[in-house]
């Protein structure tokens, strides 16, 4: 199994016996379901999963090559590591020491027969297998066509929660466990909010509308932004005040992502947006990072950003999406996810970057 193959190795090179996996996030690849309770022990030669009776059945179905232990007060935690720790011979015992609160930490320090050492797993979902590439591809077509039906939808009179409901409505028809996150409608003024969920605000006729939104999908995600203009009757875009910020912002998404390449640093693919909006003038008004690793979960890292020195590699998933906001005015951001292949980058949605919103069906 590729999962634990990849994990063995890290535990050779960090000089560990075992790793004892508490977050949701890191679990989720062994379990097959997303969840906080339970635990993962893999060692050198085994692989275990311990997990008390809501889980266990399960779990038990959708697992292979894992030994199941059952969670319950006969078989506590601490006793049942204690029993493996044994049985496998383990002195150093890896465990997610940023995830576990100082008093869990603590008492297995205190009770458990093995020296532990405080770890981070993350670097390790950086790159993604086949399986978790096919899973954010599904989620991302969701996204995507999801994209293609709300620009349609769009008119003016409607309430961003509106929109809103209809695109996770939408994108659950469509296959989707459930959203990747709140989403954001973002209309007139209050696109200047990047992170402008959805409210009871009427879109008006001639208004910008920032739409950023994804699909979660057999545990991972997708994340996709979209700026429409709704235009009043015989408006023409190019006559609309924040016209030069979408394609200004257009222009350094493209640009961000045709320098992305196998060995290039995270920051240089942040420059490359950054260039374009500064030279244009909105430096001030772009305030956050070109994107960042998504996955299990919607942010990950590494990101693109002035100080991450991360170098991209084959299997990174990665958002790009720089953005202009103006107060009183309102904003702009495009964003897509892209696959990092072994010459550049694949963009995992297919719709175009559409200004006008159509109002039809």
């Amino acid at each position: 199994m590729e999962l634990l193959t990849r994990l063995r190795a890290w535990l050779t090179a960090e000089k560990l016996d075992a790793v004892l996996i508490s977050s949701r996030q890191n679990k989720q690849p062994h379990l097959g379901i997303s969840t906080a309770s339970g635990y993962v022990l893999v060692t050198h030669q085994a692989a275990h999963i311990l997990t008390d009776f809501r889980y266990y059945s399960d779990i038990a179905s959708r697992v292979s090559g894992y030994s199941l232990h059952l969670l319950d007060a006969a078989n506590p935690l601490t006793a049942l590591l204690n029993s493996l720790i044994a049985e496998e011979g383990i002195a150093t015992l890896g465990f997610e020491g940023e995830q576990v609160s100082w008093q869990t930490g603590s008492q297995w320090r205190d009770t458990l027969d093995a020296k532990l050492c405080s770890i981070s797993l993350d670097a390790l979902r950086q790159i993604k297998t086949a399986d978790e590439i096919d899973r954010i591809r599904a989620a991302c077509q969701i996204a995507d066509r999801a994209a293609q039906h709300i620009r349609c939808f769009i008119q003016p009179g409607m309430r961003e929660r509106e929109v809103a409901a209809e695109l996770e409505w939408f994108m659950k028809q469509q296959g989707a466990d459930k959203p990747s996150f709140d989403t954001i409608v973002a209309s007139g003024a209050r696109g200047a909010l990047p992170h402008g969920k959805a409210t009871d605000k009427v879109i008006a006729a001639g208004e910008m509308v920032t739409l950023d939104f994804g699909a979660q999908h057999q545990g991972y995600c997708s994340d996709m932004t979209r700026t429409f203009l709704v235009a009043g009757q015989g408006q023409k875009p190019e006559d609309h005040p924040l016209y030069r910020v979408y394609q200004t912002v257009l222009e350094a998404q493209l640009a961000a992502i045709a320098a992305i390449r196998p060995g290039v640093a995270c920051q240089q693919i942040d420059a490359a947006a950054r260039t374009v909006i500064e030279r244009a003038g909105f430096g001030p008004q772009f305030g956050h990072n070109t994107g960042h690793a998504i996955g299990i979960d919607v942010h990950e890292n590494p990101r693109f950003s002035p100080t991450d020195m991360t170098l991209l590699q084959p299997g990174m998933l990665l958002t790009v999406e720089p953005g202009i906001y103006i107060d009183g005015l309102g904003g702009v951001r495009i964003e897509d996810v892209v696959l990092m292949t072994a010459t550049g980058a694949e963009v995992l949605y297919t719709m175009g970057k559409t200004l006008l919103a159509t109002g039809e069906n």
